[in-house]
């Protein structure tokens, strides 16, 4: 089970006390509120990860890598379908997402984000492309004794008839992981330049559905391509995002990869490639 204050991390979570000249002074630092720094590098509490991971019970059942023979992997892919960390979601939301907010998520697979969002007292509205996963995480809903609003359908051209104030997710990365055979998931995109095309249709109604002066957060990574090219992903992202609209806020090193990636690091001294344990939190805002 989950210990107790793991979900009350907040930002906004400050007490007061009054001095002898009756003036609010601060009781909370911003250590005490968070349980970390903020600052351009953000690195995982591995003892919350283990915890909440077997809680939330993402197996991945209804994905597979299209890498996951030892020698179809490219660098820096360990050929398990990826999980988003949730120690990773609780920081996200601490920091930028208001405090009972109205939550939209393009890419609600695995539900993990799902979950932390409503464990941190918010409304979580989340699209998801295949059925399966969707009645996958339902019945998930009912072990949890949670419950959030999650339906089928493709988030490039979803339809809400209310406003969000907050927005996080984790698209794919092109084709390293294959998430369905549907014509429409941007796994399956021919090109690269397809996927993006599905990129930025997905970023135009995540802005349209978004108040003004909201936060949205993508979690990304930079990967290789079949000829072993590293792709930019993080910067394509950014441009796209700009191009709808948002303004980039901010952009955070996620160091989030277990010590299992470095049993790859023998491959360096072959290929020159290094091994990559980071990806990116994409900061951006939709402002009036």
């Amino acid at each position: 089970m989950c210990k107790d204050g793991m979900f009350d991390n907040h930002i906004d979570n400050i007490e007061y006390t009054k001095n002898l000249f009756g003036e609010e002074i601060s009781k909370s630092k911003i250590i005490d509120r968070l349980k970390f720094f903020p600052t351009t590098i953000w690195q995982p509490n591995w003892n919350n990860t283990k915890i909440l991971k077997k809680e939330i019970n993402d197996t991945c059942q209804t994905r597979k890598t299209l890498n996951s023979n030892r020698s179809d992997r490219r660098h820096g892919v360990n050929g398990k379908p990826s999980v988003f960390n949730p120690d990773l979601a609780i920081k996200i939301l601490s920091v930028y997402c208001p405090k009972e907010a109205n939550i939209y998520d393009p890419f609600a697979g695995g539900g993990t984000r799902g979950y932390i969002a409503k464990k941190m007292g918010n409304n979580y509205s989340g699209v998801e492309l295949r059925i399966e996963e969707v009645n996958r995480i339902k019945n998930q809903m009912k072990l949890w004794n949670e419950h959030f609003n999650l339906k089928s359908g493709n988030s490039e051209d979803i339809h809400y008839d209310n406003k969000f104030n907050f927005s996080y997710t984790c698209p794919p990365y092109y084709d390293l992981e294959k998430y369905s055979d549907l014509d429409n998931d941007l796994s399956n995109a021919k090109t690269y330049a397809d996927f993006l095309i599905m990129i930025k249709n997905v970023l135009k109604t995540t802005y349209d559905l978004l108040e003004d002066n909201s936060f949205c957060i993508w979690v990304v990574g930079n990967f290789r391509n079949k000829k072993g090219e590293l792709v930019s992903f993080n910067a394509d992202t950014i441009h796209i995002a700009k191009e709808q609209g948002f303004k980039l806020w901010d952009e955070i090193i996620w160091n989030g990869a277990s010590n299992v990636a470095l049993t790859r690091i023998g491959k360096f001294e072959k290929n020159k490639k290094a091994i990559r344990i980071h990806e990116y939190i994409l900061v951006f805002k939709k402002c009036n």
